[in-house]
């Protein structure tokens, strides 16, 4: 896959690249969730029916930031991990269009003309808009590209109800429901980062930590206990995860991911590490002793140890 980022609004017109042979759909895709992941499968499939290549366009940073419709909150796949998993799906170009208040005001003329008008054709979402005050819409599209050159998903539902969306999804996971979240993402969702060296108080307490902290750019579910997969070096293991800030000893000013893996005692400092999370167990507590959090240790480890034997066997 080739990634392609147009700084300063650059004419998308004047790279070399084929825009005449390329299949692609276009949206933020933060989370890549389940009606993402529609859009890129229908992209690709077009694709590979006609001989042509495919690509997505997203944005960064989040329109929503720029546009100050709500606080900052970070990313439910960084740009790094967005990057990966675009490559997964088997994506031939992935372009990133640098949203700024520049962007939002060109016309929906301009936004056509500049990035959307030369491709073979289009997926978008049913409710994609575009251009200043969002009035560049599908209908617009069909007019201007063309009716069978324009592909339109249709509102995805988890329930009778209820559309998929990324806002959805981080409602969830601030609420600790990881498996709804999950549910709707079409995969566990999941952290990235190098584990660094602690206090090593969980070890002095026979539950040695993985510390990793936290980037600024991912969103942060409810702080809290987890169980959790743990990914390294090609194996998985089961693992509890801690999101906080270490309310009964060495509190922190920044929460931080502290993952007890199971059954493994070797060293990985310095080792990047994935960790998937499944359930929410309890909330963050602070203990007045060491003892009484090795008691509630334990009784996290063996709930855990259940929850994701139970996982196991429903696969």
């Amino acid at each position: 896959m080739e990634l392609i980022k147009l700084k300063n609004n650059e004419d998308f017109n004047k790279i070399s690249l084929d825009r005449g042979r390329i299949v692609a759909t276009i949206g933020e895709f933060d989370g890549i969730h389940l009606a993402h992941q529609k859009l890129i499968l229908k992209a690709t499939t077009i694709a590979k029916q006609k001989h042509l290549k495919s690509a997505a366009i997203t944005f960064y940073p989040h329109p929503d930031y720029v546009l100050n419709y709500r606080g900052y909150e970070g990313y439910l796949t960084e740009f790094e991990e967005k990057v990966k998993m675009f490559e997964s799906y088997n994506i031939d170009y992935l372009i990133v269009l640098d949203f700024s208040k520049d962007l939002m005001t060109k016309t929906k003329e301009e936004f056509y003309d500049n990035y959307l008008s030369n491709f073979s054709y289009l997926v978008v979402g049913y409710d994609f808009k575009f251009g200043n005050k969002g009035l560049g819409d599908v209908d617009y599209l069909k007019d201007k590209l063309g009716k069978d050159r324009i592909f339109v998903i249709d509102e995805v539902k988890y329930d009778s109800i209820n559309k998929i969306s990324s806002n959805v999804i981080r409602t969830y996971l601030k609420e600790g429901q990881v498996e709804n979240a999950n549910r709707l993402l079409g995969y566990p969702y999941s952290f990235y980062g190098r584990v660094e060296k602690g206090a090593h108080i969980g070890t002095t307490m026979g539950y040695p930590t993985a510390n990793v902290d936290l980037s600024d750019e991912k969103f942060i579910p409810r702080c809290g206990v987890y169980s959790a997969k743990v990914l390294l070096n090609n194996k998985v293991y089961n693992g509890i995860l801690n999101i906080g800030a270490n309310p009964s000893i060495n509190l922190l000013k920044k929460p931080r991911l502290e993952v007890h893996i199971l059954d493994f005692n070797e060293d990985i400092y310095g080792k990047t590490i994935k960790i998937e999370i499944y359930h929410f167990i309890r909330e963050e507590i602070k203990f007045s002793s060491k003892e009484d959090l090795a008691c509630q240790i334990e009784k996290d480890r063996k709930y855990c140890i259940k929850l994701l034997g139970e996982r196991k066997n429903e696969n």
